[in-house]
């Protein structure tokens, strides 16, 4: 009799602490080592909370086909990346887990409890388990700078353009004593540049959710070089826990400037020792030398000249690029023509290029040459004519009878 009401006192024991230790035993993992990227949140912010799931089983059980998600009130926060998946964590082991999700703009500071839920299997049992995690929304104390605008993406030197941008308080409280400063990043001071209006703008409260335009104007002065420059926009305000940095880029360009820095000729066989005459029918070479005096290289440069029917030969001359303080020659074989008329026989010598913007652009210039009269036939000339022409004769005359007295004296003999 007495066997019987200990064994069921030992029943109902095992009954009521049998699951809590078994509970106890299932559930083998917990979170750890919490952080935020940013370290500091401000509404707004793009978040990734980051934890490590460890497996703390002390029987050496594996947590397999772990799943991690977290539950968020959208009210004050947007989801973006809210679950990921572990095959396994073994025992002792552990496993990062990064999440990411977006402060709303409305969102409080304060502390804030996000419930991350674990499923997985241990053995052949799912288990799901709840845990939290902490962290802190700053109170917001920040100024955004957007929309960056340049009035010219490519001004040439000499030019003065306009920046703009928008300054956005994303906070739920006004944003004091705001300040936005023109920061050169690829040289060390402003310098070249100039900045009219100066290179600080104080721009006073931004009340929550507002935005203010804050304008700088920059002027291009001729000792920048033609290039890319960095230059970023820097704001603060007075309570601001950090300095809110933009930055943005320009290309400065320069322009080919060609001009006519020397044309000369000279004639070939000349005669009367100049080879600066030129006659009717003389053969002549013409140089014209250009100078780019620019801060840009002139592209595809073609020179070509013009005189009309007066000078005959090739008119065209490709130089290809031409760069900067460099120059380049374009070389004519020209004729005079046999009924050009004498005198001053005006000409044009054009000169095309592309410059930095890929325009087709021309120069002029204006170039007489002066041909002179072919000189007429001294007498003697047509005297030693007549006399080689007399001594011909009298050489064919003498060869024709030597010819035909050989032909009789053969004659004669064969009878």
């Amino acid at each position: 009799m007495l066997a019987f009401p200990r064994l069921f006192a030992l029943i109902v024991f095992s009954l009521l602490f049998l699951p809590v230790s078994l509970a106890g035993q299932l559930e083998i993992l917990q979170i750890d080592n919490e952080s935020t990227i940013p370290e500091t949140v401000y509404s707004g912010d793009l978040v990734t909370l980051t934890f490590d799931v460890k497996n703390i089983s002390g029987v050496g059980a594996a947590a397999r086909d772990v799943k991690v998600s977290m539950e968020l009130n959208e009210n004050d926060f947007e989801p973006v990346k809210v679950s990921e998946t572990i095959s396994e964590v073994r025992s002792k082991g552990s496993k990062t887990i990064s999440l990411r999700f977006k402060a709303n703009e409305s969102v409080l500071p304060g502390n804030y409890t996000v419930p991350v839920f674990l499923e997985y299997l241990n053995g052949s049992d799912m288990i799901t388990q709840t845990e939290d995690v902490d962290f802190t929304v700053s109170a917001c104390q920040v100024i955004r700078i957007q929309n960056i605008r340049l009035t010219s993406s490519h001004p040439h030197i000499g030019d003065e353009f306009g920046i703009s941008a928008d300054l956005k308080n994303p906070c739920s409280t006004a944003i004091r004593d705001v300040s936005v400063e023109l920061k050169p990043v690829t040289n060390a001071t402003i310098d070249p540049f100039v900045v009219s209006s100066g290179t600080v703008k104080k721009i006073g409260d931004v009340q929550p959710g507002e935005s203010e335009t804050v304008d700088f104007s920059m002027n291009v002065s001729d000792k920048v070089s033609a290039k890319t420059y960095v230059f970023a926009l820097d704001a603060n305000c007075s309570d601001c826990a950090k300095t809110f940095s933009n930055s943005f880029s320009f290309l400065v360009l320069g322009e080919p400037e060609l001009v006519f820095s020397n044309i000369e000729y000279s004639v070939n066989n000349a005669l009367g020792g100049s080879d600066k005459q030129i006659f009717q029918g003389s053969t002549f070479t013409l140089s014209v030398q250009i100078d780019n005096i620019g801060e840009e290289k002139a592209k595809a440069v073609e020179v070509s000249v013009d005189f009309g029917d007066s000078v005959v030969g090739v008119s065209k001359s490709f130089l290809g690029n031409v760069d900067p303080d460099d120059s380049g020659a374009a070389i004519f074989d020209l004729q005079a023509g046999y009924l050009a008329q004498p005198g001053e026989n005006p000409g044009v010598i054009t000169v095309s290029y592309v410059d930095e913007l890929g325009d087709k652009r021309e120069i002029k210039e204006s170039y007489s040459l002066y041909i002179n009269e072919q000189p007429p036939v001294s007498p003697l000339v047509y005297i030693f004519i007549l006399v080689l022409v007399i001594v011909a004769l009298a050489i064919i005359y003498f060869i024709v009878k030597f010819v035909f007295r050989q032909l009789a004296i053969r004659k004669a003999q064969s009878r």
